[in-house]
């Protein structure tokens, strides 16, 4: 078991495609769209990020290609973020693309259960991943993610490896390495998770999926590690992929926040605890988080919080030492928050000192209590996406130096950098020729067209020109294509744009309903319009869909036309006897030269005679005939 250095794609990736073929000849049939298998084009759809918005847009988008039997046209489904949601739900079953619609509104119409995922389903599964080790808040972030989605951890808990087992379109996931992008690494930061192998698309780094969070060691995989780590699931990889909610400072105020409002949401069951103790201290923490901006309420809680913390109290939070009556009701909201936000921190790592005696607590509580043991310091260090690093001390040129020196790597949301899988996309072992995206990005619809052409730039993929000056980022309409020669074709379609909202109002209205930071959606109203808006830019560029794709069949058949002429010439030049060959022709060709020659020359001396012989015959001298033997023998 070893890191494979290498540009082509895996073994069981190729197979895919050779099986897959077929299946999608027979679905452009549908649309009368014929060819032969070997010119069978590579369509890629790519799904932006965009939190629930992307989520439940990309199911909208998936129902709808479904209805319009667009699906088995396509070869590869790639996500950022958001969309990444939206694969993993629809997965759950590899056929899924059989009933698309059936999929997509089951998922969607478990939004509304807000109950899907226990406080204590989720800290059982939170223990399962601090046992096998690298447990980071990617893990905890996952859970939430279920949670938003409505959906159990059971039906996530599937292993990435099995994702694409029997599936029409291959999967693909995206991340980005934290240093890597903090370094501004962009060749080397992207990285990528597929059913069969996962790894850096630079340099071409890969292991086998089910190995990725086992220890390697000079590119070899480490015998007798002494934790057995289980295979990445979706659980995992969608709290590595889908966490992009803004920057890092909106991200952990979000996480945080979250978890407080989790914790509350139980605190009626822990109330009544046999042993609450010091467990009130959680929820004062988790109300002071909320309501800071109360003066009087906020004040007597501190007040409370001191009590509970004992006589040492002020060993436990230095700043729980400045809050006095005066200087509480002087602080602006934003001096408040800061306050409560470092008294929070400064508990949550002194937890084992005030908290010693509540170690053993069971039940609910215990819940709770290892929460905050276990769970709450790592947004202290931001410990995020921490997996074995394959790569430690990988001895390979095409490496950079600094991506084998840890142990550990940790992956982030690809979407903080290029909201989009582009980069996927444009690997040159897949020779995609049309790329669908369908964008659910927040702000400007073009950003990631711009961050694209700017990649494509540095790192010497091919992507066709885009003129950013005459495109509108506050009136964008519903499908734009972009190609250029030699390049793949892209169609980029916006989620809300002026076909489906109709004005410039109703898009800057429909961007603040679906704004990426705000509560989970639980209203079926709202998650059933954002879903058919979406699905309306399907039903409108139907057409330019199928009408790409018939170019994409007609730049084959050209292409083989031209290999076809120039493959005498390949073979003349791969052709070890071609001088000897050469001579023998030359030979062959001076022998039938001569002889026609020759033979023409008889045929007109044969000619000649006989035209003066009926030259002389209309005469009628037929003495001069006789005596210059012009009659013909």
């Amino acid at each position: 078991m070893s890191v494979e250095i290498r540009d082509d794609l895996s073994p069981p990736e190729i197979n895919f495609i050779k099986k897959s073929q077929t299946k999608i000849q027979d679905a452009l049939k549908i649309h009368d769209i014929y060819c032969p298998e070997n010119m069978v084009p590579r369509v890629a759809l790519l799904g932006s990020g965009g939190g629930q918005r992307a989520y439940i847009g990309f199911l909208g988008v998936m129902r709808q290609l479904g209805k319009e039997d667009l699906l088995g046209c396509m070869q590869y489904v790639a996500g950022v973020s958001g969309s990444t949601w939206c694969m993993s739900s629809l997965y759950q079953d590899p056929q899924w693309t059989q009933h698309a619609e059936e999929a997509a509104n089951a998922a969607l119409l478990s939004m509304s259960n807000k109950n899907s995922v226990s406080f204590h389903d989720g800290v059982q599964w939170f223990k399962q991943r601090y046992a096998e080790g690298d447990f980071s808040l990617s893990d905890v972030w996952g859970v939430f993610t279920c949670r938003i989605k409505g959906v159990s951890l059971e039906q996530e808990c599937r292993p990435l490896d099995q994702e694409g087992n029997g599936a029409r379109l291959y999967p693909l996931y995206s991340a980005m390495e934290k240093h890597c992008f903090h370094k501004k690494q962009q060749k080397e930061m992207w990285f990528e998770f597929s059913p069969h192998e996962v790894g850096f698309l630079e340099p071409g780094a890969y292991v086998k999926t089910s190995l990725l969070k086992r220890d390697f060691e000079g590119g070899i995989m480490q015998p007798g590690q002494p934790v057995q780590r289980k295979p990445m699931d979706m659980v995992q990889l969608q709290g590595i992929c889908g966490s992009a909610l803004g920057d890092f400072g909106q991200i952990k105020k979000y996480m945080k926040d979250a978890f407080w409002d989790w914790i509350s949401s139980i605190s009626p069951v822990t109330e009544n605890a046999t042993n609450p103790g010091k467990i009130d201290i959680l929820y004062i923490l988790a109300d002071l988080m909320k309501n800071y901006a109360d003066p009087e309420y906020n004040l007597s809680e501190l007040e409370r919080l001191q009590c509970l913390l004992g006589e040492s109290w002020e060993d436990f939070s230095p700043t729980l030492m400045l809050v006095e009556h005066q200087s509480w009701g002087g602080m602006t909201d934003q001096e408040k928050e800061k306050h409560v936000e470092s008294i929070h921190d400064e508990l949550i790592a002194s937890v084992d000192k005030w908290g010693h005696d509540h170690s053993q607590i069971g039940g609910t509580a215990g819940d709770v209590w290892w929460v905050i043991r276990h769970v709450m310091p790592l947004f202290i260090g931001w410990k995020f996406g921490t997996v074995a690093n394959f790569l430690y001390k990988c001895q390979d040129d095409a490496i950079p130096k600094d991506m084998i020196q840890e142990k550990q790597m940790h992956l982030i949301d690809a979407g903080l950098y290029l909201n989009s899988p582009y980069p996927s996309a444009l690997r040159a072992a897949r020779c995609i020729d049309l790329i669908i995206s369908f964008d659910f990005s927040d702000g400007d619809p073009f950003e990631t067209l711009r961050v694209t052409s700017d990649y494509a730039d540095k790192n010497g993929h091919p992507f066709p020109n885009v003129d950013f000056t005459r495109l509108d980022p506050k009136r964008p309409k519903s499908c734009y294509v972009f190609e250029e020669k030699g390049k793949p074709t892209v169609i980029h379609i916006p989620v809300f744009n002026m076909d489906n909202c109709k004005d410039e109002a109703a898009i800057e209205k429909e961007r603040k309903e679906y704004a990426t930071f705000q509560s989970t959606y639980r209203d079926k109203t709202k998650i059933n319009h954002l879903a058919d808006l979406a699905a309306e830019n399907v039903t409108m560029n139907q057409g330019n869909i199928l009408s790409e794709i018939k170019k994409a069949v007609q730049r084959h058949k050209q292409r083989d036309l031209q290999e076809a002429a120039q493959r005498p010439k390949q073979w003349e030049l791969s052709n070890p006897f071609l001088p000897c060959v050469e001579k023998f022709n030359i030979y062959i060709r001076t022998i039938v030269r001569d002889f026609c020659s020759s033979f023409f020359v008889f045929l007109f001396l044969k000619a000649k005679k006989a035209i003066r012989w009926l030259f002389y015959s209309v005469r009628g001298n037929r003495h001069t005939k006789k005596q210059h033997n012009f009659y013909p023998n």
